[in-house]
């Protein structure tokens, strides 16, 4: 993050205006800090699943559309994964979430997917991207911050899914490894870290079904430097979020880095809105974003443990790829 975008978060906080943020993955100068009321002027609209905040009107029934997914070949994938996998084998990283662009061929455009989407949050960027994201990363209530690391996917067609997501040992030792991540990213800025829960479930509707997710919260006590609202300099200590990038940080990041081989840009960066009481922040995943050809291409991946295997994370970053309506 950039000193400007700090320092303007900082102040804003400070100064009980509520606000809304876009802070990218690996492209700070791109971030934007606005007021609410002055997030159209950026060409940022928002609005939540029970639609107490929105900015767009009620969505009309949705018209038939194709939506083609030219997914990368497993080869290709298997490539990168391989190269993921020699690191956690020999230790030197533990977990490492891998995501990829898939290109779409559809005829909605964005303005329509974001209208028609449905999630905790939906936020379009206009002309750059939508996001519609059921992952919440932060929630800043009084002196309590709680995180809410997103991990494990299954169809809720499976018979008896849940059971089955909680049976896996990979997906098991997956939540382990982002709690103990994110109970270590708490502490640099709050103290008594507790796991809440432990792998709850959430239900996601997609256009093809179903699916069950898992997470769990975890929350401490802000330290007093962070207690007067300097939420800027919270996020800078605390992105990217461990849930999309792993554990060591800094080793997985320069990893990613060279494995995908090309910038997330807001991807997997973060939304922030403050409300004048509450200041929470969600994940950018769940992505459709708009190539500099005009192109659209949607962004997933999943996180890699030494327990993972090719096909089930391939089959996992294609299963993500999906629209809520």
């Amino acid at each position: 993050m950039k000193k400007e975008t700090i320092d303007r978060i900082n102040k804003f906080g400070k100064e009980f205006v509520p606000f809304v943020a876009l802070i990218s993955y690996d492209s700070p100068h791109e971030d934007i800090v606005c007021t609410v009321e002055n997030a159209s002027k950026y060409g940022i609209s928002y609005k939540y699943c029970d639609n107490s905040v929105s900015t767009t009107a009620a969505a009309e029934p949705t018209p038939r559309y194709s939506f083609k997914k030219h997914y990368i070949d497993f080869e290709s994938y298997n490539d990168k994964f391989d190269r993921v996998k020699k690191l956690l084998d020999n230790g030197t990283v533990e977990l490492v979430n891998l995501c990829l662009k898939t290109p779409l061929s559809t005829e909605l455009s964005l303005q329509e997917i974001y209208d028609r989407s449905k999630a905790s949050l939906v936020v379009m960027l206009d002309g750059r991207f939508v996001c519609f994201t059921p992952e919440i990363f932060t929630c800043i209530d009084g002196s309590t911050i709680t995180t809410y690391p997103m991990k494990g996917t299954i169809s809720a067609d499976i018979p008896d899914a849940q059971t089955v997501l909680l049976n896996n040992s990979k997906e098991y030792d997956e939540q382990v490894r982002i709690c103990r991540l994110m109970k270590q990213e708490l502490s640099a800025v709050s103290h008594n870290i507790n796991i809440d829960k432990f792998r709850y479930f959430t239900k996601v509707q997609t256009v093809k079904g179903d699916i069950w997710q898992t997470s769990s919260q975890i929350s401490g006590i802000l330290k007093p430097e962070y207690n007067g609202k300097n939420w800027g300099d919270l996020f800078e200590k605390l992105l990217p979020a461990g849930s999309i990038s792993g554990t060591p940080k800094e080793d997985t990041v320069k990893l990613l880095r060279e494995v995908e081989n090309e910038q997330r840009g807001f991807y997997s960066g973060i939304f922030i809105h403050f409300d004048g009481k509450i200041c929470r922040s969600y994940v950018l995943i769940r992505f459709v974003g708009r190539d500099k050809n005009g192109n659209l291409y949607y962004h997933s991946g999943g996180g890699i443990t030494p327990k993972s295997e090719p096909l089930h994370e391939y089959e996992e970053l294609k299963k993500k790829v999906y629209l809520t309506f």
